[in-house]
């Protein structure tokens, strides 16, 4: 009787706390619609120090560790290409911040950037989330040009 009393008790109180509306601290941020160089050229070094192991100097998925990783590190060089010309800022984002995606299903060869970010000083960016806005804007910045349209 009393398992069925905390449970019930539990219940209750989870409920209570997810029908609660979080809040509206901040607006959320626009997405970005130009790459920003400045940005870009701050995500540079952050992209050397951390990505570029893996990822090579190139972006192409070349880094001295990739041959030893169990999927090959994606070309980001393509990733506007891949997305119709658009370069999936948001998704980008997401994949170095790591915090937003799932990891019910194993976890990726990718760290988990934004909590190893929140917890160091070698991005010299002021926040987590500004270090992934400068990677992400680098990444941007280094996207192949398509080839032009033969006539």
């Amino acid at each position: 009787m009393k398992r069925i009393v905390v449970v019930a008790a539990s219940l209750l109180l989870s409920s209570v706390a997810f029908a609660q509306k979080p809040p509206a601290d901040k607006p959320a941020p626009k997405p970005a619609t130009t790459v920003d160089l400045a940005e870009a050229a701050s995500g540079e070094v952050i992209y050397l120090r951390y990505c570029a192991a893996c990822h090579g100097r190139s972006l192409k998925g070349d880094g001295p560790v990739a041959s030893g990783l169990r999927n090959v590190p994606t070309d980001l060089t393509t990733l506007s290409a891949k997305n119709a010309g658009v370069f999936p800022y948001d998704k980008v984002a997401g994949i170095i911040d790591g915090r937003q995606t799932s990891r019910v299903h194993g976890t990726p060869d990718m760290p988990v950037w934004g909590e190893i970010f929140a917890v160091t000083t070698g991005t010299e960016a002021p926040s987590a989330e500004s270090a992934v806005k400068r990677i992400t804007h680098y990444i941007w910045a280094q996207q192949t040009k398509a080839a032009p349209e033969k006539k």
